[in-house]
């Protein structure tokens, strides 16, 4: 005689909770620590003085990264704040291109040749750290949003917007998944 057992089980109100508030507290620390002050900086770029530059090297390097080409925009740069010569390399204040799209690198170098002056950004407070193009770089704006999504939806987990679900699975007398119970439940939904 073959018994059915049915089991449902229930996820505990307490672990919801607790899912939720993982969420929320790890989308509100890596905004804090890794999202906020690169939005902030890249903010207040757009309020930087500038000065004039020259490309001093720009060209197009390629590596491997498990087995497919990467490429970088290296673009070297130098100029004058106060009478003291600087160096920088950044094309924004989150650096400058690193990635598989050979024609983006090649784009970017292409519209900083060697030898071209150039307006240079520079933080007053520190002018050794500048940029070709003031402004929020976009990697940084999705970082930031990455982790506001993590927040918030733990907060709606939390606030029971979004309620976890529930898990039935049916097992025979001998503590086994009965598939056919499970597919049908699955197909019943």
């Amino acid at each position: 005689m073959d018994k059915r057992i049915t089991q449902t089980r229930r996820t505990p109100k307490n672990s919801g909770k607790m899912l939720g508030l993982i969420f929320t507290l790890t989308g509100a620390l890596v905004f804090y620590f890794f999202g906020f002050p690169p939005l902030q900086y890249g903010y207040e770029s757009k309020s930087w003085p500038k000065t004039t530059g020259t490309i001093t090297l720009s060209e197009v390097e390629s590596w491997m990264k498990d087995g497919n080409s990467q490429y970088d925009a290296r673009l070297d740069y130098s100029y004058t704040v106060n009478g003291k010569k600087y160096n920088s390399t950044k094309l924004n204040t989150g650096g400058t291109y690193s990635g598989s799209s050979m024609s983006k690198a090649k784009e970017i170098v292409g519209e900083y040749p060697k030898g071209k002056t150039v307006d240079v950004f520079y933080d007053p407070e520190v002018p050794e750290s500048a940029a070709l193009i003031p402004g929020i770089p976009v990697k940084d704006i999705a970082v930031g949003a990455f982790s506001l999504l993590f927040f918030f939806i733990g907060l709606f987990v939390l606030l029971g917007i979004i309620k976890p679900q529930r898990s039935t699975t049916q097992h025979n007398a001998h503590g086994r998944t009965n598939i056919n119970n499970v597919i049908r439940n699955i197909t019943n939904r």
